[in-house]
């Protein structure tokens, strides 16, 4: 940038331009830092809480007696300690001993309203197979792939719920395995059938979760097991959802991260062309240009004559 002038050189960078870039780059972090703080959830919940009417705080407190299936209420919507040991992990099946905790279980997830299912956090499937005991009498959401639909009747005749929907899935973080989910309604919309592999369906549920349950399967040991989770209701995935991706969420952002760096390297660029063209305007640069106007003066011309007259001298005076 400097290559007109005659001034001793400053090094490759003068120090108010290597002051600008690093501030340039610590903005540059402080951008990407907020952006990844202001896009979870629980940021915005935390500055402006919602407020809840003394009803739906009441109506949040409530409990489905173990023996009445009836709610109580001045209590949390979770199991009893006594139903809780009562589950066994890794058996196939429900045994006996395990019903009144499914039927319970049954009881709250049916009667999740929309408030504690927007409250309800996200399943995971590493979360659920390694930790069942932190995960048992809590709701949870989870969206996946609908691999299996059927609707099986309860030959049992001392509850009141005589039919449920039977379903597999598979979540986008459980890679081959599946998760078991039975839920007393499913959307009319949805395909009854025993494989779905040619045309998946994406569906969303809240519910609880109950154990890790072993089923048959391809195995070399001939078991797999399978988180199961007692639902409500389960839900078609509306087609606009399906369509967001993660990269469609990452896009704005991305999309503001490229303006603002361009814009950044567009200033700064803006800089150095306007400090050079202030360079330009000093009077060392005359140095290296010609004239405008070209001027012979000083020039002397001979005629060719003279000029051979002036080399036999010189070659008579050599001896």
């Amino acid at each position: 940038m400097r290559f007109r002038t005659k001034e001793r050189p400053l090094g490759l960078i003068a120090r108010k331009y290597q002051i600008r870039l690093i501030l340039m780059l610590v903005m540059l972090g402080l951008a990407v830092l907020t952006s990844r703080i202001a896009e979870r959830a629980d940021f915005w919940s935390q500055w402006f809480p919602e407020r809840r009417s003394p009803g739906t705080a009441d109506s949040r407190e409530q409990m489905v007696h173990h023996t009445t299936l009836r709610p109580v209420s001045g209590a949390p919507r979770t199991l009893q300690d006594d139903l809780r040991n009562s589950i066994e992990d890794n058996v196939i099946g429900v045994r006996a001993g395990e019903s009144r905790a499914w039927f319970v279980s049954m009881g709250l997830a049916e009667r999740l309203t929309r408030q504690q299912i927007k409250q309800a956090a996200t399943a995971r499937y590493a979360l659920l197979m390694d930790a069942p005991d932190s995960c048992r009498g809590r709701p949870w959401t989870l969206t996946g792939t609908l691999r299996r639909l059927t609707r099986e009747k309860l030959t049992n005749e001392s509850t009141k719920y005589k039919n449920v929907f039977d379903a597999w899935l598979t979540l986008p973080d459980s890679g081959d395995g599946l998760v078991h989910v039975v839920a007393l309604q499913a959307d009319h919309d949805l395909p009854m059938t025993k494989d779905l592999d040619s045309n998946p369906v994406e569906v969303t549920i809240c519910g609880y979760f109950f154990k890790r349950e072993a089923y048959a399967s391809g195995a070399d040991s001939g078991l797999s097991i399978a988180p199961l989770l007692l639902a409500g209701n389960i839900s078609k995935v509306s087609s606009s959802v399906m369509s967001e991706t993660r990269a469609g969420q990452l896009t704005p952002w991305l999309g503001w991260l490229v303006g603002l760096t361009s814009g950044t390297l567009g200033v700064v660029i803006w800089s150095f062309i306007s400090s050079d063209a202030a360079n330009r305007r000093q009077r060392t640069h005359e140095l290296t240009r010609l004239p405008q106007t070209p001027s012979f003066e000083g020039v002397t011309i001979e005629t060719p004559h003279e000029t051979l007259h002036q080399l036999e001298t010189a070659a008579g005076e050599q001896p």
